[in-house]
């Protein structure tokens, strides 16, 4: 059904690497633009070309990392046939695996266990708050995308 997911950190020099990421977009772009003042308009252009490549590929790998230190959770991303919610816990991320299905047209059902199995399967962490983070699957899945699934009958002996 549905599993806790090994935890990652999120160290304290990520926000360090942020910032020299930054800081080494503004010395390309500032290098940039002084090329393209004193006439060396070729080199300005690929100094300013490599910058923003460089910057936009680091800004959409580094995406998880940041919504979750300024939201606290990132509300799910899909990893082969489950979507995974994480949440930031000091610097400790811990996440749930849902089981998805693929429905065609690029459209996609989360499972959702049922209130009894979620108690007794989900990690302590989110064992109650259900609801809470159902809320935060409705803002990627429309509430018709979750299935809520039924009580698993308990194995007879």
């Amino acid at each position: 059904m549905q599993s806790a997911r090994a935890t990652e950190s999120i160290g304290g020099s990520f926000r360090l690497l942020v910032a020299a990421a930054l800081a080494a977009c503004a010395a390309g772009g500032g290098a940039a633009l002084v090329l393209l003042i004193t006439g060396s308009l070729l080199d300005g252009l690929i100094i300013a070309a490599v910058t923003v490549f460089a910057f936009r590929g680091f800004w959409k790998l580094s995406h998880r990392k940041r919504e979750l230190l300024k939201r606290g959770f990132l509300a799910g991303r899909r990893v082969g046939t489950r979507w995974l919610y994480e949440e930031l816990h000091g610097r400790e991320i811990v996440a749930l695996e849902l089981p998805l299905d693929y429905m065609g047209s690029g459209e996609y059902v989360v499972h959702v266990p049922s209130e009894r199995d979620w108690l007794a399967t989900m990690p302590a962490w989110a064992r109650e708050r259900r609801a809470e983070i159902v809320a935060r699957l409705e803002t990627v899945f429309k509430r018709s995308q979750l299935l809520f699934d039924p009580d698993i009958p308990p194995e007879s002996p």
